[in-house]
């Protein structure tokens, strides 16, 4: 069956389909821990038959029955202290389907590659040798507390938290030590910004390219294109983590190159345990997680909220002897069809002679869409990314890889070198943290991704000032760290007032994980068409609940009637009743 299609198969022999279906529900329930009458599956022996031909054959409902089993509860129920996403071990703990998801699904091996190619770049400066060591001003190793405040995780957000709250200890002049704790590697991931969110805070020498407009086409010809009228940027990853780990070191930031494994309260007041992979136990007042939504193993979430989504995209920076597009220009989002295969002679119905007037979208009822994402870039080389926005059940990256490979070779790209790959996996939406959680957390593992673009780096740099100083203020008398600080950081990152934002942001991502690409054409030609402050405030993550109201009916009023019907009918959806419940609590229990 086409792994496009959400239904479908029908011409497939049910037999042969039955089989890879059982092959592939054995597969993934061996990956995710699942217990089949209290036992449990043995994965197939790497190199055997059946792995080989479950890896390449195994279709798409064998993915759709492993989270169907998690959903309904049937995956073991596994304590986080098992194991831990942040190792890099092909085995998770996790409880329930958003760990899965934000653990990386049926693509978790895909996120480790990616993951993994820190390898193949170089640091100009590594951490470890710029940033003092947790113990280096003390005599004596085995002391009980590293530090007082720990950040675990060395990303972006990881390395913007700790500075900050490095500086606002010095502000405070409180003598609080702040430690990083981490794999001391090179960021990998590409980055792309909205160049203004970039300027906004100070980093414009962190931009390698910035691309005078973003251009994007939902549908063909001219009726489909659409210039945003916003320069957008991409991140030069060196520029960015060097300059943070300035920040880091000015501030007195301390480092140890460790892998968590999990995190332990010693009890009221009396601080956490961080125990690595090594075996160390290192002491601190509170611990930060920053290492990804795949720790939120570590964290306890809200419930009846609908489960978590993922973002896929496979792309590759290569040589090309021409670039297809206005160079001067990002292209941010292209949704036409090129991948069908029949780019050159249209999509015709069969037994016609000409296209038909909606042929961009002929047959696609089923299909769940791709957008070309591409960045011409120096030396004869560009970027070219096939992503699916929002899928509940993510779109596999071999089958994201084949429609880029055949939309360049529709519009006449030859590739002459692969320079580079990438498998960008990030969930989207599902539950929050709770406030009750003694372990703090920041950036993706706090559920800080924008639900319906995917975007979170901008937003980790920007909320770290005001996240550090809510730790800070958090220390009771005599510097203790208690239960109710921690409830006080959270209620700051996740007031009532956010958390009403976040539920609108899930409500979209939903509705959008539902859309054919007729409709998803149609919803983003009405999405851009709204006064500048209403889209772009969206993206942002900037406009308040109210004005989130107010973005609701101004995309009611322009949409087509179609889509009209469909705002309409997702207020039924599990994503309305979250949205209702949050925006109007007293209401909904009544």
């Amino acid at each position: 069956r086409d792994p496009d299609q959400r239904q479908g198969g029908k011409t497939v022999r049910v037999r042969v389909r039955a089989w890879f279906a059982a092959a592939g529900a054995i597969e993934m329930a061996a990956r995710c821990g699942i217990l089949i009458r209290g036992r449990r599956v043995a994965a197939p022996r790497d190199g055997s038959a059946l792995a080989s031909r479950v890896a390449v054959a195994a279709p798409w409902h064998a993915r759709v029955f492993c989270r169907a089993l998690a959903e309904k509860g049937e995956r073991e129920r596994l304590k986080p202290s098992t194991t831990s996403t942040s190792t890099g071990d092909d085995t998770v703990g996790m409880r329930d389907v958003n760990d899965y998801v934000r653990g990386g699904g049926s693509e978790r091996r895909w996120l480790l590659k990616q993951a993994g190619k820190t390898s193949r770049r170089t640091q100009s400066r590594k951490l470890g040798s710029v940033l003092r060591g947790f113990h280096d001003d003390d005599d004596d190793e085995a002391v009980e507390k590293a530090v007082d405040v720990m950040v675990i995780g060395c990303g972006p957000a990881g390395m913007a938290l700790a500075c900050a709250l490095a500086e606002e200890a010095s502000r405070l002049g409180n003598g609080m030590k702040v430690g990083l704790l981490g794999p001391d590697v090179p960021f990998v991931n590409t980055y792309g910004v909205w160049e203004d969110e970039f300027l906004d805070l100070g980093l414009s020498h962190c931009l390698e390219t910035v691309f005078d407009d973003a251009v994007c086409h939902f549908g063909d010809g001219d009726q489909g294109a659409v210039t945003v009228g916003r320069r957008y940027a991409k991140v030069d990853l060196d520029a960015l983590q060097d300059h943070l780990l300035q920040r880091c070191q000015d501030a007195g930031v301390r480092f140890r190159e460790e892998i968590m494994e999990k995190v332990e309260r010693s009890g009221e007041g009396g601080g956490a345990v961080v125990r690595c992979r090594g075996g160390e136990a290192l002491g601190c007042d509170v611990a930060i997680l920053a290492s990804g939504a795949a720790t939120s193993q570590f964290l306890e979430y809200e419930e009846d909220v609908p489960s978590a989504g993922a973002q896929t995209a496979y792309g590759f920076e290569v040589e090309v002897d021409a670039y297809p597009f206005d160079e001067k220009k990002m292209h941010f989002m292209d949704f036409r069809r090129h991948h069908t295969g029949v780019w050159r002679g249209k999509a015709l119905h069969p037994g016609m002679t000409r296209a038909l007037t909606e042929e961009g979208s002929w047959g696609t009822k089923t299909e769940v869409p791709s957008f070309l994402y591409a960045m011409p870039l120096e030396g004869g080389r560009a970027f070219f990314q096939e992503t699916c926005l929002v899928a509940k059940d993510a779109v596999p990256f071999d089958v994201l890889r084949r429609r880029l490979e055949t939309r360049l070779e529709s519009l006449g790209v030859r590739v002459k070198a692969v320079l580079d790959e990438e498998w960008s996996y990030i969930p989207v939406g599902g539950p929050l943290p709770n406030a009750d959680n003694e372990t703090l957390a920041f950036g993706a593992t706090a559920n800080m991704i924008h639900p319906a673009s995917g975007y979170s780096v901008a937003r980790s740099l920007k909320a770290a000032p005001e996240f550090a100083k809510d730790v800070m203020a958090a220390y009771g008398e005599g510097r203790s760290w208690t239960s109710s600080s921690s409830r006080l950081v959270w209620d700051g990152l996740w007031s009532a007032e956010r958390r009403k934002c976040a539920a609108f942001h899930t409500f979209g991502m939903e509705l959008l994980a539902l859309m054919d690409v007729r409709s998803i054409n149609d919803f983003f030609l009405a999405f851009f068409s709204l006064p500048e402050g209403l889209w772009k405030g969206f993206l942002s993550s900037s406009l308040n609940s109210n004005q989130l109201l107010l973005f609701a009916l101004s995309m009611f009023a322009v949409a087509p009637v179609h889509m009209k019907a469909k705002l309409v009918g997702h207020l039924f959806h599990p994503a309305g009743a979250y949205l209702m419940r949050i925006y109007m609590p007293k209401a909904s229990d009544a």
